[in-house]
């Protein structure tokens, strides 16, 4: 019973780094898509972005899906995998950023 108690806070941290910035940089890649292609533009980096923020969620998920069977069958270590899915987080992060103050700043050139 301890062992589940404990495990849900690393869990929700886990998912927490690992999920949550492919998620932002995923909405915001198809919400700049679907603003190039209105502005009749090709959207290929937002495409590129899509793919690679797709990849990254998919690709932490399993992260996050081994490390809950490893803290059920009683521990687990942070090893390469953890770090290469945090590093892919934080690519998706700043992703999320560039495309997050791009969008602002275009918009705001668009008015005058």
């Amino acid at each position: 019973m301890t062992s589940a108690q404990g495990a849900l806070p690393v869990i929700s941290v886990l998912i927490a780094l690992f999920c949550i910035p492919p998620i932002l940089s995923l909405r915001a890649c198809v919400k700049r898509a679907g603003h190039v292609r209105r502005r009749g533009g090709r959207a290929v980096w937002p495409i590129v972005g899509i793919a690679v923020s797709a990849a990254s969620l998919v690709f932490n998920l399993g992260v996050v899906g081994l490390a809950v069977v490893a803290l059920g069958d009683g521990g687990t270590e942070l090893g390469r995998r953890h770090a290469l899915a945090l590093g892919l987080s934080w690519l998706c992060f700043w992703l999320w950023l560039f495309v997050a103050v791009a969008l602002k700043r275009r918009r705001r050139k668009m008015v005058y």
